[in-house]
């Protein structure tokens, strides 16, 4: 498999970066790659450095909406628990019905060829420092381009980059793709999407019974390469328009969206009452949503 890119990347918590502190354990770490796109969507592909050398393909990801996430363990994806360097490709495509609210879009589907792509050899991971969780993330970007952070809550992992001389064209030592596309990668296809999980909850009143008339929003996560001398990147992050909306049950006082994995906004509106918070920033999948609300009589 190939892959293509122009993209960068930022972790969504920090709380995802825990150093392998265990002594005389094998090292085993995870690979998550996180859509901060608002509109494009998109698809990694990885292998192991040298691997090449051998034959072997890269491995893809599922094609990534607006704030979705993919997290693997590496020895399932490249075959090796702790790779010391990595080879990667992203690609960007482009919606086909950019009119219809994401999840509100059947099939969701998107042009057969790529916006941005691109590819980078000996990409340091593991050679660094094992971490857990080996993120990369596609950040918001204008069209054409794609900018990825890697790695991004470990100073070991950027000095390497430094080391390397890699990504040192920006203070956000991001993997930045322009046009024009590579020929090799130019027609490569989309993968399927990402499979949905319920992203599932409730809203009540304090004694418990369901409430008539309340609606619920979903907004996707993005981020923006951080420029502060630039008034054009703000804001550089936050949640984009709704991608998809839905009715509270006026029986049950449930509510559901099927979406990837990914990091959202859960937003309660209604015209008669109020809710404490009204909006959920919340990273999927994880349990049930249980929302109170105070309404007029």
């Amino acid at each position: 498999m190939g892959i293509g890119l122009a993209a960068a990347g930022l972790v969504f918590c920090s709380c995802g970066f825990f150093r392998t502190e265990i002594a005389g354990l094998p090292v085993e770490t995870r690979v998550s790659f996180l859509n901060l796109s608002r509109t494009m969507y998109a698809a990694l592909r990885i292998r192991e450095h040298g691997a090449q050398a051998m034959g072997a393909p890269y491995a893809q990801t599922p094609l990534l909406a607006p704030g979705a996430i993919y997290i693997a363990d590496f020895q399932d994806v490249v075959g090796t628990g702790c790779p010391g360097a990595v080879d990667l490709q992203v690609f960007l495509y482009r919606r086909v019905y950019t009119e219809v609210p994401i999840g509100e879009d059947p099939g969701e589907a998107v042009e057969q060829q790529p916006v941005a792509a691109g590819e980078i050899l000996g990409v340091p991971a593991c050679d660094a420092e094992p971490l857990v969780n080996y993120t990369i993330v596609n950040w918001d970007a204008p069209e054409g381009t794609a900018r990825l952070r890697i790695g991004q809550e470990s100073e070991e992992v950027a000095e390497a980059f430094q080391d390397a001389g890699l990504f040192t064209d920006n203070p956000d030592l991001a993997w930045q793709v322009f046009p024009p596309i590579d020929a090799s990668l130019a027609d490569t296809p989309p993968p399927s999407l990402a499979e949905n999980e319920p992203l599932e909850g409730t809203v009540a009143s304090g004694s418990g019974a369901a409430l008539e008339g309340i609606g619920v929003l979903l907004r996707a996560r993005f981020r923006a390469r951080l420029d502060d001398d630039s008034d054009a990147n703000d804001p550089d992050s936050g949640y984009g328009d709704p991608i998809a909306y839905a009715e509270v049950d006026p029986v049950t006082g449930a509510f559901s969206f099927d979406r990837p994995p990914g990091a959202y906004r859960v937003e309660f509106f209604s015209d008669r009452c109020t809710f404490r918070p009204a909006t959920l920033d919340i990273q999927s999948p994880l349990g049930r949503l249980d929302m109170v609300a105070e309404c007029d009589p």
